[in-house]
């Protein structure tokens, strides 16, 4: 039985142009000795960026000569744009999947983070569609598609999309060269030489214009069966106009006898023929046709149910990808026609290796080639709108499997941006995340790792007005999913209005720069930490020195954690520290900075996943901290049954402060020290100010953080009498994502310290046996 999938209320976004970081005067110095094939584009500029590279040391490498580039630069569809040459980006995209072939399996080993490179050029503007700039050619998003997901199948493959006015550019040679080796952001623009990237932006949908009506015509070209249909039905159910949908085939006449089976009869029918085929060699035909079996099943279904309701909704049989069958459908309905809704697609979810050329470009020519048909059918005719149906998988990209779904979703956006440009009518492109029961994937518990289902009821709402008022790209996000890598980490734009930001930023906040990563597993990443970034490092100081806190590293290794889980089952979230042991002389900076190499190695011990965290000196020095977490969470302590107490009014205030190993101080300015005092018990209790991620960090955006740093960082202190500098503590156990942990408590013999949220009496963290030493 189909599990339930988990739903959410998905929220409307546009995507803006936004600076981005411009680039040194030249190219990085990772790019001499790199391998890189030039691909694709005008021959002359091809020649002209591979020569500018090889003047900075990089080696041409093309198609049939030994060994594997390092990179590979897709100069793309270069070929000014024709609406009525549906088919003139095949040999292209046939041209750049040649490549990726080859390179594949060498590519899918490889463990290093900063090797591999695929960057693809396009030529909308410099503007990636949205500026006011005339685009050249929109067809680039094919390849704006693949390159946002060609990740998920090489997991260590930095990607970038580079876009520019036109192919003959003439600082295009020079633009390619300092891009290369400098991964971070997927997707940039340059245009008038500055360069620029695209950010979400929370936007309402605008008041809305004429709606449809008994007299109007809406054609929903795909809309037979699945999303299709129920927003065909709801469009008919709503306004009461006629509604017209689509399918490559015709309708059932009734007297198929797979049709009106049963459940359990059609699964028998499906079973014989399945058994037939395995005589006679002909699986793979008979896995198609039994397909399409199941959607003319679904397709009768709704056309009776559609009777049944007395909605306006008829059925006509068109392939999509022939004009001439377009232009027969679009006259035959005539001057009532005044909305068109574009859902036509497939997912076949296969690896690359897997999926034939054939099978690539039809899963492309879908989006692609349905589209120009259609839109060229009746961009001269008085619509209200023309809205495409794509999904986040071109905007954000998609799953294993899905690189040619992804690449005609995203063509699909912006050839709706382009088209939007000099239509006479509104074009919207709406980006769907998965709808629970409806959408079109094959692989549900993958997608729902990458974001929260949508509801139905919710998209028909959101939907039916945005084809009554929206205008361009329109996106819909749940909440964000754990299915970020850490190679593209730096590629995701996460913004405060996000869904799911809190989560999603505190892993790549404390990510670091990836050197190494075997999914799921083991991942290497250098850490910076700097008095410039972190003012909180002048709090804990060290022979003089400013630090790093206990608190932070312990912080940070949490949430390396998160990035070492199987991406199978249920999410796994840290939830305790075991045999931590920090060199803190190992944690002083030198001159106002920390590097760090951290690795991290997930596995499963008696049944149960534990994560080991090592932070050493670069390159793979000596040690500096080490410590294992752990995933099970378990039940907060019970403070009555350790006979302790929130309340300290009776406690005594100490005569001093515990005595500090020499060398180390706490100045307390972010995370000010706690007045210990002792209750009548022997238990000592601390009243513990607030420190706030704002002040700990210096950036636009902080992360929420999982440790109470006041908490940790006064329980340090007060565990820290010896000589030693070598701080070892037995088990953190944390109870609760809360940093306004208020109290601390400490029983008798210092061995289990407790952070408490006075105003419920809750544990937040539990801390075992600490102890400062040699």
């Amino acid at each position: 039985m189909r599990h339930a999938m988990a739903t959410t209320l998905v929220h409307r976004y546009a995507w803006a142009l936004a600076p981005a970081t411009p680039l040194p005067r030249h190219p990085s110095e990772q790019l001499a000795g790199r391998r890189i094939a030039v691909v694709g584009g005008l021959d002359r500029t091809a020649d002209r960026v591979s020569a500018e590279l090889a003047r900075f040391g990089a080696i041409p490498w093309r198609l049939g000569e030994p060994g594997m580039p390092d990179a590979i630069v897709d100069l793309t569809l270069a070929a000014p744009f024709d609406l009525t040459d549906a088919a003139s980006w095949e040999k292209a995209l046939l041209r750049t999947l040649a490549v990726l072939r080859h390179c594949y399996d060498d590519w899918a080993k490889e463990s290093d983070c900063r090797r591999l490179g695929y960057v693809a050029v396009t030529y909308q503007g410099g503007h990636m569609g949205y500026g006011q700039a005339p685009v050249f050619q929109p067809l680039g998003g094919i390849w704006a598609g693949l390159a946002k997901t060609l990740h998920r199948e090489l997991p260590n493959l930095n990607a970038r999309i580079i876009d520019v006015e036109d192919p003959e550019q003439a600082d295009l040679p020079g633009i390619v060269a300092r891009e290369l080796y400098r991964w971070g952001l997927c997707e940039v623009g340059h245009h008038g030489g500055v360069r620029h990237t695209l950010v979400p932006r929370a936007r309402q949908a605008p008041p809305a214009a004429a709606e449809p009506g008994p007299r109007d015509v809406i054609l929903v070209c795909g809309g037979g069966v699945g999303i299709g249909y129920a927003l065909a039905a709801e469009m008919a159910r709503r306004h009461g106009c006629e509604v017209v949908v689509t399918g490559r085939r015709p309708a059932p006449n009734g007297t198929e006898e797979w049709l009106d089976l049963d459940a359990a009869g059609f699964d028998a029918y499906r079973h014989d023929m399945m058994r037939r085929a395995a005589t006679d060699g002909t699986l793979r035909e008979t896995r198609v046709q039994l397909g399409r079996l199941v959607q003319q099943r679904e397709l009768s279904r709704n056309l009776r149910a559609a009777a049944g309701e007395g909605l306006r909704i008829r059925y006509e049989a068109c392939d999509l990808t022939d004009p001439a069958a377009v232009r027969e459908l679009v006259a035959g309905l005539g001057p009532r026609l005044t909305g068109v809704v574009y859902i036509a697609g497939v997912d076949r979810p296969a690896r690359l290796p897997a999926k034939s050329d054939r099978d690539f470009l039809a899963g492309v020519a879908v989006k692609v080639t349905g589209f120009l048909r259609v839109f060229d059918a009746v961009r001269d005719h008085d619509l209200a709108f023309f809205c495409n149906a794509g999904s986040l998988t071109g905007r954000l990209g998609g799953m294993v499997g899905e690189l040619d779904y992804a690449a005609g979703n995203e063509a699909l956006a912006r050839l709706g941006l382009f088209a939007g440009q000099s239509a006479p009518f509104r074009v919207i492109t709406t980006c769907w995340p998965l709808w629970q029961r409806l959408s079109v994937s094959t692989n549900v518990d993958a997608a729902l790792r990458y974001m929260t289902a949508l509801d139905p009821a919710q998209g028909l709402d959101l939907w039916c007005r945005e084809l009554v008022s929206g205008s361009g790209e329109v996106t819909f996000l749940g909440r964000l999913g754990r299915a970020l890598r850490p190679v593209q980490a730096a590629q995701f734009v996460v913004e405060h209005p996000l869904p799911g930001f809190d989560t999603a930023y505190a892993r790549i906040f404390h990510l670091g720069e990836p050197i190494a990563y075997r999914p799921p597993a083991w991942l290497v990443t250098r850490v910076r930490f700097s008095t410039d970034t972190a003012p909180v490092l002048g709090d804990f100081v060290i022979d003089g020195r400013p630090a790093l806190p206990v608190s932070l590293l312990m912080e940070n290794a949490l949430r390396s954690a998160e990035w070492t889980v199987p991406e199978q089952g249920a999410p796994l979230v840290p939830a305790e520290l075991r045999d931590v042991e920090i060199d803190l002389a190992g944690l002083a900076t030198d001159g106002g900075e920390l590097v760090m190499e951290r690795e991290t190695t997930g596995e499963e011990i008696d049944g149960r996943w534990t994560a080991s965290v090592v932070f050493r000196k670069p390159p793979g020095g000596e040690v500096v901290a080490r410590m294992t977490v752990g995933y099970d969470e378990s039940a907060a302590p019970d403070l009555s049954a350790l006979g302790l107490s929130v309340s300290t009014e009776s406690a005594s205030a100490l005569p001093t402060e515990p005595a500090h190993s020499p060398g180390l101080e706490w100045p307390g300015a972010l995370i000010p020290a706690a007045r210990w005092r002792r209750d009548p018990g022997g238990t000592l209790v601390a009243d513990v100010p607030p420190s706030w991620p704002a002040d700990l960090w210096m950036a636009d955006m902080v992360p929420a953080d999982r440790l109470p740093a006041g908490a940790v960082e006064n329980i340090v202190r007060a565990a820290s009498a010896g000589e030693g500098r070598r701080l070892r503590i037995a088990r953190v156990a944390v109870h609760a994502d809360a940093v306004t942990a208020d109290l601390v408590i400490g029983s008798v013999a210092g061995r289990t310290w407790l952070a408490v949220d006075r105003g419920n009496a809750q544990v937040v963290l539990a801390l075992h046996d600490p102890e400062l030493g040699t």
